[in-house]
């Protein structure tokens, strides 16, 4: 007897199936990757519109930097700002200053730490892009000397990068579709992310980093995939954006550690080994560019150069360690509420979302724990998160207090903003595993309105009560 087929005769198996791309299928991936790519590009070119003035964390010297490489030079220690940079810094006037300064225009003008630009010892990857990028829409402009603007505006690149990673890494973690979606579009109404992302600045990666990390961990726990390669790739190229910005994915080495200590435990010493080999090589790739950039930056440039930046953190007060850890949970406490939009977008309303949010993120590791089998990979992923923003301050403190034996009374929550991606991810994952999709679209629709509101300005409950940039130091 003849098995008879279910496929009709002028049809393959392969021309019925789906077409699919990274384990999705391409037609709907397809509409939520425009859906996104549209998202990201509305908010970002709102924040760079309206709010010209530049960024008090750092801008002006990240745009140098940016621009510098882009010229094929990289700052080092004693580097003053360029000319260009320091003549749109003009223009552009600085934090709540909304005036430009009486140079714009006629010259670069004298600015603050007398412009140098100290933010050489950032790795050089996100400038890299950022700078060739807007160079040359630049140039496609006939030099319109909007350096500082087209960069802003390559933020959105950046913002729908994380945006994107974290859709598939939701998918890896078994997250239904439309969980991952609306959660996706939490990322950029967290305002450290908008603000990051429409600005130059380093912290522009970071959301792409720490989806990027989340996907290698999903990859690791969910899909048994211990291929090296990608982890080391991705920890190259996070940490190459910036130091911190690599810590997701060693938190990731972290987690295979822990995941062969426990196949040690039952014996498989063949697993633990297996099991070792994508940690060792993300500590390996994170090294090499650490300790390469490191030592690359600190022969040159001048040798008897000092931060204009020391001072900022506060001399001890009791025992070292002590103060070193009396801000363990400081970046959980103002996790979305200290790294603000510009004045124009700012506002009480915006202050009353991202404090709700930042609740609501803080929680979510907990919550993924407690409905998840004790050491199961949503166990871990939760387990993980909490570990690894409380350790941000640990390191930021570390390197404070080894540069000058100071501390930060408050470390600022965006060093951790590489996590909120994983933060994220512990919320869509109890919300797919408990069903509730109706409040997760109503979550995400109630912030896309307070941001575009805020944003365009229709709608405010007024300036914020509190001073935000007390916060912001370094």
């Amino acid at each position: 007897m003849h098995e008879v087929s279910a496929v009709a005769p002028d049809e393959s198996p392969d021309e019925r199936a789906p077409r699919t791309f990274a384990g999705e299928p391409l037609r709907r991936l397809l509409l939520v990757t425009l859906g996104l790519a549209a998202f990201a590009v509305t908010l970002v070119m709102i924040a760079v519109v309206r709010g010209q003035q530049l960024s008090i964390v750092d801008e002006p010297a990240h745009a140098d930097y940016a621009y510098q490489i882009a010229h094929g030079h990289i700052p080092a220690k004693g580097s003053l700002i360029a000319k260009e940079i320091r003549s749109e810094w003009a223009c552009h006037g600085l934090g709540n200053d909304t005036t430009p300064y009486p140079e714009c225009d006629n010259g670069p003008g004298t600015f603050a730490v007398g412009s140098q630009d100290y933010t050489f010892g950032d790795p050089p990857v996100y400038y890299a892009v950022t700078g060739v990028i807007a160079r040359g829409l630049d140039a496609t402009t006939s030099g319109s000397g909007q350096f500082i603007t087209l960069g802003r505006c390559v933020g959105a690149g950046w913002l729908f990068g994380g945006m994107f990673v974290l859709y598939l890494a939701l998918r890896r973690f078994r997250v239904a579709w439309p969980y991952a979606a609306a959660a996706v579009v939490l990322l950029p109404l967290c305002p450290g992310v908008l603000a990051s992302t429409s600005t130059i600045n380093s912290d522009a990666a970071a959301a792409v980093s720490g989806a990027a990390a989340l996907f290698v961990l999903a990859r690791i726990t969910v899909q048994r995939n211990l291929g090296w390669v990608l982890p080391a790739v991705v920890a190259a190229l996070t940490t190459g954006t910036k130091i911190l910005n690599g810590m997701p994915v060693l938190a990731v080495a972290c987690v295979t550690g822990f995941m062969a200590l426990a196949a040690v435990g039952r014996g498989d010493r063949a697993r633990a080994l297996r099991t070792v080999v994508p940690g060792a090589a993300i500590a390996a790739a994170f090294g090499v560019v650490y300790f390469g950039w490191s030592r690359f930056q600190a022969g040159r440039g001048r040798a008897d150069w000092v931060n204009p930046n020391k001072g900022n953190g506060q001399p001890l007060t009791g025992s070292t360690a002590g103060d070193l850890l009396s801000n363990l949970f400081g970046t959980f406490q103002h996790l979305t509420t200290n790294y603000w939009l510009a004045p124009q977008i700012n506002g009480e309303s915006l202050t009353i979302w991202a404090t709700f949010l930042g609740v609501v993120l803080g929680a979510a590791p907990l919550l993924v724990m407690v409905i998840s089998r004790a050491r199961s990979w949503g166990w871990a992923l939760g387990l993980a998160a909490f570990v690894g923003v409380s350790c941000v301050s640990l390191v930021v403190e570390y390197q404070v207090y080894a540069d000058n034996d100071e501390f930060f009374v408050q470390v600022a929550a965006r060093y951790a903003m590489s996590f909120l991606p994983w933060l994220i991810a512990c919320l869509a994952i109890v919300a797919s595993r408990r069903r509730l999709l109706k409040t997760s679209m109503a979550f995400a629709g109630l912030g896309t309105a307070v941001m575009l509101l805020a944003e365009t300005g229709l709608f405010t409950l007024g300036p914020a009560l509190v001073d935000h940039t007390s916060f912001l130091v370094g």
